[in-house]
């Protein structure tokens, strides 16, 4: 089959903003234009004409004046800042570059890139055409189809990644076409579109995969709620309206009015001539040469390298503070070879390019002498030059700046300079240099902000011991999970097989276009009040259920989906994982979640699923090694300890201390029984509305996950309000006090900053003051662990008991060790101790313990 032409498109906005942060801004010409941004999307330019040879090639670009989404969202993208006019006066040059390329440039007032590009890649659905989307931006995934890939800009303007609807799956576990849905439900911080209330992307991306779209989450909300899980039903009630109104935001459009022809789009050969007067004005020398073999009498100044410039010694470095930066080869932290390295005392600097062994030993000494190691991402570099800073102080500017704003997750070094510093780094040796004053400027604004001390006694304590953890990694049964494979893979054969023989043929059982075929045409079940996509009636899991009981077929297929999930996204995928120690050494994050909570990452070892049978099976495959067991202690119903103390509720602050079971007594207490004749629906009740109303849960809600009536679940929430009315006073009390200061605190003085409550839009005032409640009781809970790692470590260390005992994971209010055996109960019995006794308040923090040679399979310590 002939090759297909190829019609590249380019997102000239997002690549202006990638090349005027990739190239410095010292980049001039002899009369002082910055060209930085004109270079560099010249550049960019240059290599797509090259890497992909198009027939056909366009730019498309953002239009000045609110667009229709600013219409309907008046704080669409309102957090962002105006950027340098340096900038934006390199558009026209960047347009006029393309004129000299014979490349058009295409918009239309009141809509975005985004949708002029999407409305040309439906109008290139009916030509004979492979589309390429080059852009920063992954928004742009939803446009991705058989036929239309995206080229994207991962980093600078060298660095690209392509995505094909394979692409996309392996990313986010969606199609292409659920990608609009996906931040709808999540939100997307750079847009400034919030999305919906306590779903994140890990939610969001569970429910696609259950429910395929928003219309079938929320007809599965009304029709059949039972399918959807308690803790997404309390998020997603009363929110239908706000997802559809995401995702018309998030949408991007395919109908725009725009003035096109295919033809206006075709690449010829350019007129050398036009662009060699173009580069001679604005002095690109290289490119001049390149059309014309000329050379240029006044070359744009290019930006000097430090690293040229400094000595090749580290002996003329401070020993005082030292600012690291390491660049490796590869994304594995573990065996990476240095690409660049350099150390800066904020004054002079030492750098190297693929370092020798013999380079690397002085440098080690010079930061293992040194009094403070200042880094942006200090663990990784940590961890690429395999070293260990457990005596140490360290300051991380990254996390810094999180804590000056947790939530906002875009902590580029670069970003972090331009907001504290007006500069920006253009290599390794120049970013090195700026860590020291960069590092300054945080700790005055830190101390402004009061939360030096959550920096210097929670945070940069704690970088050591997870470099600790994630070096140590923990085991993997491989033998087991290669037979649970094995068995879950013959399951899912005699389900397919099955499947195949209801359905009277064979099938591709996993392709939604053909099982539509069989369910629909084959079999003919009803269609009345099926969602249709483009590709026909819905297989999504809410539809699906629509049509339980009118064919066997049905629950086999649902079957199958659970048990195929779990085979890919678990059984066969971990293994992969394991590295040459036969462990999995997963990655903490310390700058993601806005309470302060740490994440995990690569794989995500917070999320092994343990609420169904099958699932559980996937916690014994993480074992300990020979002669060693694990140990897990966990903070026992600690958020709500923290909300009796917090909120001084007496009612709870009793029963904790006398032992009870919490929600046994708050069920009695409600009823006016006694508490032995509290039924299990009643304390199911008292347990939904004990955790549910610090999360904004109301009666409409609980009467949905309890099956209460709504007169029943509203006298439930009035009488539990008499009873903890501490609670109902520390939630309106919460409320004012936000709006008054903007942020809240957790005990420690952790601070989530919460701008939505002045938004004017009703829905995001709800959600932050959502948030402003449940995060002093989240947040405390985060630093309660922290705390708590920070002091087993120490322990562990200055008892000499690395070889006995390691801490291998954090999941949540769980730590996970690994143990010598004739020793767990002892130790297990002092983690228990340690834990318990890291913070008093007006209850105790109990501590549940438990050993077993592996995650899934242990017992209680006595």
């Amino acid at each position: 089959m002939a090759k297909k032409d190829t019609y590249l498109l380019l997102d000239g906005n997002a690549l202006l903003h990638r090349a005027w942060h990739a190239l410095p801004q010292t980049m001039t010409t002899s009369k002082g234009t910055v060209v930085n941004a004109a270079y560099g999307f010249t550049m960019i330019i240059e290599r797509m004409l090259s890497d992909f040879n198009p027939t056909y090639m366009a730019v498309a670009w953002d239009v000045s004046g609110p667009t229709f989404r600013h219409k309907k969202f008046k704080e669409y993208k309102g957090h962002r800042e105006k950027k340098e006019q340096e900038l934006y006066d390199q558009i026209p040059i960047i347009q006029n570059i393309l004129t000299g390329y014979g490349i058009p440039s295409i918009s239309k007032k009141g809509f975005e890139a985004d949708d002029v590009i999407g409305t040309i890649a439906k109008l290139n659905e009916t030509e004979d055409l492979d589309t390429l989307i080059a852009t920063g931006d992954l928004d742009a995934l939803q446009l991705v189809e058989d036929d239309a890939h995206i080229v994207f800009f991962v980093r600078g303007i060298s660095q690209t990644k392509t995505y094909d609807p394979k692409a996309v799956q392996d990313r986010y576990g969606l199609n292409p076409n659920q990608i609009a849905d996906l931040k709808a439900l999540m939100g997307d911080s750079s847009d400034n579109i919030p999305g919906l209330p306590g779903i994140g992307e890990k939610t969001a991306v569970s429910l696609l995969q259950e429910f395929n779209t928003i219309e079938g989450i929320f007809d599965a909300l009304k029709n059949d709620p039972n399918k959807i899980k308690d803790t997404w039903r309390k998020k997603l009630d009363g929110k239908e309206k706000d997802a559809f109104f995401m995702r018309e935001l998030t949408t991007i459009r395919q109908d725009v009015p725009i003035d096109y022809t295919l033809k206006g789009a075709e690449v010829e050969i350019p007129s050398k001539d036009a662009l060699v007067n173009i580069f001679k004005q604005l002095e690109f020398q290289t490119l001049v040469k390149k059309y014309s073999g000329e050379s240029m009498d006044k070359p744009a100044k290019k930006p000097t390298s430090k690293k040229k410039s400094v000595a090749n010694s580290i002996d003329e470095l401070s020993n005082k503070q030292i600012g690291i930066v390491v660049e490796s080869k590869q994304e594995d932290l573990f065996g990476s070879k240095i690409a660049t390295l350099a150390l800066s005392d904020g004054k002079k600097v030492f750098a190297v390019d693929n370092p020798s062994q013999k380079d690397l030993d002085p440098v080690i000494d010079c930061i293992e002498e040194a009094a403070l190691v200042v880094g942006h991402d200090v663990k990784e570099a940590l961890h690429i030059l395999e070293i260990n800073l457990i005596d140490i102080p360290i300051f991380d500017t990254k996390i810094a700046a999180y804590l000056l704003n947790a939530g906002d997750r875009q902590y580029a070094f670069n970003s972090v300079t331009s907001e504290f510093l007006k500069e920006e780094a253009d290599d390794t040796a120049s970013q090195s240099t700026l860590l020291i004053p960069l590092m300054d400027a945080l700790k005055k604004k830190l101390e402004e902000e009061d939360l030096a001390k959550v920096l210097n006694e929670i945070e940069m304590p704690l970088i050591p011991v997870l470099k600790t953890m994630e070096r140590y990694g923990i085991e993997i049964n491989t033998k087991y999970l290669a037979s649970m494979s094995k068995e879950f893979h013959k399951e899912l054969d005699a389900l397919e097989k099955k499947i195949q023989k209801l359905a009277g043929k064979p099938f591709n059982v996993n392709s939604p276009l053909q099982l539509t075929t069989i369910l629909f045409e084959d079999l003919g079940l009803p269609t009345k009040g099926i969602k249709k996509t483009k590709t026909g009636f819905s297989t999504a899991a809410s539809e699906l259920e629509k049509l339980e009981g009118e064919h066997k077929i049905i629950p086999l297929i649902q079957e199958q989906r659970e048990l195929a999930k779990l085979v890919s996204t678990y059984i066969d995928t971990l293994p992969e994982l394991v590295e040459k120690d036969g462990r999995i050494h997963t990655t903490f994050n310390q700058t993601i979640a806005a309470t302060g909570r740490l994440s995990s990452k690569d794989p995500n070892l917070q999320n092994i699923p343990i609420r169904t049978k099958r699932g559980r099976l996937i916690r014994n495959a993480f074992i300990a090694e020979s002669k060693k067991v694990l140990i897990a202690a966990d903070y026992s119903q600690i958020e709500l300890r923290l909300a009796a103390h917090i909120a001084k509720d007496e009612a709870f602050i009793r029963a904790f201390n006398e032992g009870a079971d919490i929600h046994t007594r708050t069920a009695a207490e409600v009823w006016g029984l006694e508490e032995e004749k509290v039924t299990k629906d009643q304390r199911r009740a008292a347990k939904a509305v004990n955790f549910g109303i610090l999360y904004g849960m109301g009666s409409r809600n609980l009467a949905k996950s309890t099956g209460l009536s709504l007169e029943e679940a509203k006298k439930f929430i009035d009488r539990y309000f008499e009873i903890h009315h501490a609670i109902k006073t520390y939630i309106d009390e919460t409320k004012v006090s936000a709006h008054e200061r903007g942020y809240v605190e957790t005990l420690f003085g952790r601070k989530r900053y919460l701008p939505e409550l002045s938004s004017g839009v009703q829905m995001l005032v709800a959600a932050a003051e959502r948030m402003a409640i449940n995060m002093p009781i989240q947040g405390t809970n985060a630093d309660i662990i922290k705390l708590a790692m920070i002091e087993i470590d120490a322990w562990i260390r200055s008892e000499g008991l690395e070889n006995d005992l390691r801490m291998l994971l954090q999941v949540h209010d769980e730590l996970v060790f690994e143990a010598t055996s004739s020793k767990a109960n002892e130790f297990a019995k002092e983690i228990q101790t340690r834990m318990g006794g890291i913070f008093t308040i007006d209850v105790p923090l109990v501590v549940d313990a438990h050993v077993g040679d592996n995650w899934g399979e242990m017992k209680s310590v006595s």
